[in-house]
């Protein structure tokens, strides 16, 4: 296939994939890896190595808007960055354990079983009109779970419960990462939407800033098994980024139930399709009708649903702002702009590069792929730094430890590894 053709195809499915993965909170990477595996022909291998890159963009693409606006739950995030971070270390060295052993199979049966069973779970969850508070727990107080943001002309107000849960449910999500090489939006919307009762559009916003930290631990050791495709990242990069940039306006002007509806459809279409390439078998009508079938189960119990009416908790006292909290929020907004608008500028000179001269500098993409990579430790650093200011003594210790897990999966354990 002649490679103008090939990098444009890519642009235009990295495009598709950042949309839905800054849609629905699943990062980008999520979608690449059975597109390029199976409709593109890519090695699998190397096609997680190209998600793992998709995803980090996704996120801090999309996650800029949401946090300026309020939407996502920074104290959430790094509270449960504690497991997905230690996770994604056990899944990332698994990943290299199968891919020696030729029992890649496994990781195509279980990731399609969880996410059919994911798509069932949010059925249920779509009979609710509207989002109810619960009654706050032991985890909502200690961990400061409570949070509002503006849905059109409405304020609504949440509060995390059952956190420990959660954090169980992040640390598989942090596993699942690290195997497949991608976010694992899929679980940590669960987690954050089914178990700890909040809002879709938080679950999604948040999910979305901590699928880059959770990808980002599993970014040297994939370099370092070579993983990595130099030759097509760059324009997977810039593909899933302007494809978040459009998802992420897109999410900010539709309903919670549209949302989990689009969740619901590409999910089981995902899981279908993972779960026949599992078993070795094609069968293009079940690929299709079953999400289908899924999704207009969802509509049609959608229109049967109870009629409830919100019901206002008196949460406003625990929602902590301060003069600190916006200026480091405008402050990571700033870093995230100027970065997109380098990996942009990098990967164009890149790709010029490889028309150019028909070839690639590996020494070239290797820095942008660092350059990448670096980023989301620098967010997690500056949000510690925020806590640190804010004197959370708390939640500086849950930065702290968040940090330490990076330093080990970026640092330490590739250095005794290789």
């Amino acid at each position: 296939m002649d490679i103008f053709f090939t990098m444009l195809l890519l642009f235009v499915v990295s495009l598709v994939a950042g949309i839905i993965g800054a849609l629905t909170g699943l990062g980008g990477g999520t979608f690449l890896v059975p597109i390029l595996n199976i409709f593109l022909s890519f090695p699998l291998h190397l096609a997680i190595g190209d998600s793992l890159v998709s995803t980090i963009i996704t996120s801090i693409s999309s996650s800029k808007e949401y946090l300026i606006k309020k939407i996502s739950n920074p104290n959430i995030a790094i509270s449960l960055l504690t497991a997905t971070t230690l996770g994604a270390i056990f899944g990332s060295l698994t990943n290299n354990y199968f891919y020696t052993h030729n029992l890649y199979f496994v990781i195509y049966i279980s990731f399609g079983l969880i996410l059919l069973s994911s798509s069932l779970l949010l059925i249920v969850k779509n009979l609710k009109t509207k989002y109810h508070p619960d009654k706050p727990d032991k985890t909502t107080f200690f961990f400061n779970l409570f949070g509002k943001y503006k849905d059109g002309s409405n304020i609504i107000y949440y509060d995390g419960v059952r956190w420990y849960f959660g954090w169980i449910i992040m640390l598989f999500a942090g596993f699942v990462s690290g195997l497949l090489g991608i976010g694992s939006g899929v679980l940590k919307v669960l987690g954050l939407d089914l178990i700890m009762n909040l809002p879709i559009k938080v679950s999604t916003t948040t999910s979305n800033f901590m699928i880059g930290v959770t990808a980002d631990n599993s970014s040297i050791l994939y370099l370092k098994f070579g993983y990595i495709p130099f030759l097509y990242f760059p324009i997977s990069a810039l593909g899933v980024l302007f494809g978040a940039i459009i998802g992420t306006k897109l999410l900010l002007r539709l309903n919670d139930n549209y949302i989990r509806s689009i969740f619901i459809l590409f999910v089981s279409y995902l899981g279908i399709k993972m779960l026949l390439e599992g078993i070795n078998y094609n069968n293009n009508i079940l690929i299709y009708l079953v999400p289908i079938l899924i999704s207009v189960f969802s509509i049609l119990l959608g229109k049967i649903k109870r009629k409830e009416e919100y019901k206002n908790v008196e949460i406003e006292e625990y929602i902590k702002e301060n003069q600190i909290d916006t200026k480091f929020t405008n402050i990571l907004y700033n870093m995230q702009k100027y970065f997109l608008y380098v990996v942009i500028l990098l990967s164009i000179i890149s790709i010029i590069i490889v028309f150019l001269y028909n070839s690639i500098i590996v020494k070239y993409n290797t820095i942008l792929y660092l350059f990448i990579v670096t980023f989301p430790f620098l967010e997690v650093v500056l949000e510690t730094i925020k806590y640190i200011k804010e004197k959370d003594k708390k939640y500086a210790v849950i930065g702290f430890i968040v940090i330490i897990n990076l330093i080990i999966g970026l640092i330490l354990l590739p250095n005794l590894i290789f």
